[in-house]
């Protein structure tokens, strides 16, 4: 009888613990490197879309963040100058970190001002920090 309830004890444990675990990993943290914007463009040069895998959506077509930097130098020296991002949720994907942080770093790179609509729908822009050197 001891046993036995030892056992639960240790199973119980266990399945607590998985499930903060579980909850700890979902944490939605792109908020971490967002901010209210104070002001906001009335519309932006570039829009893409959440897509699966960490990669983005530009009109219908599925890019990974590379691709992305470098169509946007296209249309730069195209005379189409983007100076405005914004990162949308997809129809059927959530933004991601991923997304959140290879945008940030596009914007850094090529000085753009990037922005997301949020998973709950609010705006915010995406905060450019430069490591010191």
């Amino acid at each position: 009888m001891h046993k036995n309830m030892f056992g639960k004890t240790i199973r119980g444990l266990l399945l607590i613990l998985a499930l903060v675990a579980l909850a700890a990993c979902s944490r939605d943290n792109i908020k971490d490197n967002t901010a209210e914007p104070t002001v906001s463009p009335t519309q932006y040069d570039l829009v893409v879309r959440a897509d699966k895998d960490g990669q983005f959506d530009l009109e219908g077509a599925t890019i990974d963040g590379q691709t992305l930097r470098d169509h946007i130098r296209y249309r730069n020296e195209a005379g189409q100058p983007v100076r405005s991002v914004l990162l949308k949720r997809g129809e059927k994907e959530k933004i991601t970190n991923a997304q959140v942080a290879a945008l940030a770093g596009i914007a850094r790179d090529l000085k753009l001002e990037a922005y997301v609509l949020d998973n709950d729908n609010r705006l915010k822009v995406i905060q450019i920090k430069d490591d010191p050197k």
